[in-house]
């Protein structure tokens, strides 16, 4: 007798046209897959949740709910987090896909499209999902092979405040080299103290999980699972990361339950970046939200531990200081900067437990 295979797909197509629902249902389901349709937002959001399907075609243009918007959504909650994310549509300019890859997709498909296109494509992320939690399945949480070490190529474009932080035991600071002119940036602030192998595992993380074939969104949920496989789950760990690629003039910010990252550019007024989701690891396998900035020569970014701010009874006031402090501070080099705002955070004369870390793009 014949077999039937163990595994068929469930895709859920999100779209508010009905001609591309009909068509790719029809389409689809000629290859085989299962397939659900929702004809907005909102209501691909509570299929997603009910029916758990393996991938999601999610249309970006339509009235109410936006593609954008569903992403953000169904990326931040842990019944959708890990569901793969490919948009379809006519807005296909650097600037929506750098949107949508922020949101989380995994994959654009521009309109009008080949129907085999989208078959391939559907194809390859059903596969690498399916790879990537065999893999995460197989494979230690952590690399034990030391992770090479390397000096900044750039002098003068990073500070630190202090210059030799004494640690609390409840943040830590690691950086990744990729290139000469792309750099990346991770604080950790951690509930309770934490263990002594952390830092050697910080490094062995970053150092498995960074380079060309990894997003900042990626890098950072690997960590999170890689926490979370190896530490008490009891330690609720923020965590700031950041990616600044001086070629391509961009800034990349993953705040996955940190303090706001400040970004300072030229001519414009501090912005802060507030988390985008819950602590380091809360969305297992799916990728924690993004923001993905222009920088220019000059622009700067703050990053700083939770024992910076204790001198000042609310964090919030604490924080609208240390934008005044950097907005004024903008005119000298970036070490000056750090100096100037980190005395301003001082107490009584003594040298907090924390650490302020600036980039200069």
């Amino acid at each position: 007798m014949p077999v039937c295979p163990h595994n068929i797909p469930t895709i859920l197509i999100v779209d508010d046209e009905p001609f591309n629902l009909e068509f790719l249902e029809l389409v689809l389901k000629q290859q085989g897959y299962n397939i659900i349709t929702a004809n907005s937002g909102r209501k691909g959001r509570m299929l997603a949740e009910q029916e758990q399907p393996d991938l999601i075609l999610l249309d970006i243009m339509m009235p109410g709910e936006n593609g954008f918007e569903c992403a953000t959504v169904l990326r931040l909650s842990p019944e959708t987090s890990e569901i793969p994310i490919l948009f379809l549509s006519a807005l296909d300019d650097d600037a929506n896909t750098s949107k949508g890859f922020d949101a989380g997709a995994v994959d654009f498909i521009a309109k009008p499209f080949a129907y085999k296109e989208v078959i391939q494509r559907i194809r390859l992320h059903l596969k690498l999902m399916s790879c990537d939690r065999q893999l995460k399945a197989e494979r230690p949480a952590v690399s034990r092979e030391k992770p090479l070490e390397a000096d900044f190529p750039v002098k003068g474009s990073r500070a630190f405040y202090p210059d030799h932080p004494r640690s609390s035991g409840r943040f830590m600071h690691e950086s990744v080299i990729l290139t000469e002119k792309s750099e990346s940036h991770l604080l950790l602030n951690c509930s309770e103290p934490c263990p002594e192998q952390l830092p050697a595992t910080i490094k062995e993380l970053l150092a498995e999980n960074s380079g060309p074939l990894f997003r900042p969104s990626e890098t950072l949920r690997n960590i999170g699972i890689g926490l979370k496989n190896n530490f008490s789950s009891n330690n609720e760990i923020s965590a700031a990361y950041i990616h600044l690629d001086r070629e391509d003039e961009s800034l990349t910010v993953v705040n996955a339950g940190a303090l706001p990252v400040i970004l300072l550019r030229r001519d414009k007024p501090p912005q802060l970046i507030e988390r985008q989701s819950g602590n380091l690891g809360s969305l297992g396998m799916g990728l924690p939200p993004c923001s993905t900035y222009d920088i220019k020569r000059g622009d700067r970014v703050f990053m700083f531990s939770r024992e910076m701010l204790n001198s000042f009874a609310r964090e919030g006031d604490a924080i609208n200081e240390l934008m005044e402090a950097f907005h004024l501070s903008s005119g000298v080099d970036i070490e000056t900067a750090c100096q100037a705002a980190g005395e301003m955070l001082l107490r009584n004369g003594e040298q907090p437990e924390g650490i302020l870390v600036g980039i200069e793009g």
